[in-house]
């Protein structure tokens, strides 16, 4: 059972566990074997090219009470002191990857703007999960309808703004990649592995500046040599596997 240690919210350790923070040796990254909201920090730590271990939990029913809210992804972060700061709470795990890793720009406008893109891409994300992925059955026909009429199209047309606005080269900010571009790059991969794929992919094949963001994402370097292993097939069969039948996945 992989044990988790939320000793960061004493103040007596802070300093300690800041260090490790600051000097990571190591990462572990704990979620179910699928993508969803597991998938942009794996993506990170590839990115990084840092010594990092994607871990599931074995009994999470029991391991989640030893987590800070009950919610996964958790980041275990190892420092070269010795000592173990985690993590909870996807966006503040995925900032924390991506200021590591130099993709949230060059200075904090840009770390402003590229945190609210990549707020944006969560949220239309999570709309998904609550209005469709756990409706009860007879709701979801009704869930799906609304998202692909409303919330999904609202979302590509503001995000096509600021694409464009950026002259439409693959990237929300400059032309060097970042967090914002990830997020969505897996909002859109979180699309295409769904049941309702038709549906959701049509709206956003209809869309250049987003499926340039892809694109541009899958064709990095690093990303293409942690997507192409067996480890990140398996995640993206797994996704496949847990939106078919979310209840018999878990069971």
């Amino acid at each position: 059972m992989v044990q988790i240690d939320a000793g960061h919210f004493s103040r007596d350790a802070s300093a300690e566990l800041s260090d490790a923070l600051a000097r990571p040796a190591s990462f572990k990254i704990m979620y179910f074997p699928i993508l969803a909201n597991g998938a942009t920090a794996r993506d990170l730590l590839a990115y990084g090219g840092v010594k990092w271990t994607p871990v599931a939990p074995a009994d999470w029913n029991s391991e989640k009470k030893q987590t800070p809210f009950h919610l996964m992804p958790i980041l275990q972060v190892v420092g070269e002191n010795g000592k173990t700061a985690s993590l909870a709470e996807t966006v503040v795990v995925e900032h924390y990857l991506a200021k590591k890793f130099g993709l949230l720009g060059s200075n904090e406008y840009e770390e402003s703007i590229i945190k609210m893109i990549h707020s944006s891409s969560a949220a239309v994300q999570n709309a998904f999960s609550g209005s469709v992925t756990w409706n009860v059955t007879e709701a979801k026909a009704k869930g799906l309808a609304f998202f692909t009429s409303a919330t999904l199209p609202s979302w590509i047309e503001t995000h096509e703004r600021h694409l464009k606005d950026n002259g439409n080269n693959g990237h929300y900010l400059g032309n060097k990649l970042s967090l914002a571009d990830i997020r969505t790059a897996n909002v859109i991969e979180q699309f295409a592995t769904q049941p309702e794929s038709g549906a959701l992919m049509a709206l956003i094949n209809k869309s250049e500046a987003l499926l340039k963001v892809y694109e541009a994402v899958a064709k990095d370097p690093k990303m293409v040599q942690w997507r192409s292993g067996a480890e990140y097939k398996g995640f993206y069969e797994g996704n496949k596997a847990f939106y078919a039948n979310p209840a018999a996945f878990m069971s």
